[in-house]
């Protein structure tokens, strides 16, 4: 199939518009982005987990996405945390706004998993 210049050429501006407006849209997250975002999915992680895992200690957050529109972050994230009786870990998402996160748990590490169904609490969102 034969394309003309003028149809090549606005197919090409199309797509240079889009990637340019989806660019401005989301950004990665600097340091000290994923700093704030880092603390306050460990903040509210570790609060949601609480009701199955009361003592925590030596918390982590892996960030496996940051981005940033405006105000606004949001995160991919893996929050691993040593209980009285060893490491629990869940998977998820957050946004972030003003410092405070909104963590909607994907999954959980089997030990989370069988605490929270003995204690009678859903941590995941699905």
């Amino acid at each position: 199939m034969h394309t003309s210049p003028k149809a090549r050429l606005l197919a090409g501006a199309l797509a240079l518009s889009f990637a340019v407006v989806s660019s401005q849209a989301f950004a990665e997250c600097d340091e000290g982005q994923e700093t704030v975002v880092g603390k306050a999915i460990a903040a509210a992680a570790g609060a949601k987990i609480s009701a199955v895992v009361p003592s925590q200690s030596k918390q982590m957050v892996n960030l496996e996405t940051c981005e940033v529109a405006g105000s606004n972050m949001s995160a991919d994230f893996k929050f691993n945390v040593i209980g009285a009786d060893g490491l629990y870990w869940i998977t998820g998402t957050a946004k972030v706004v003003g410092g405070k996160a909104d963590v909607k748990i994907g999954g959980m590490s089997p030990n989370l998993a069988a605490a929270s169904a003995k204690a009678g609490v859903k941590l995941a969102s699905n």
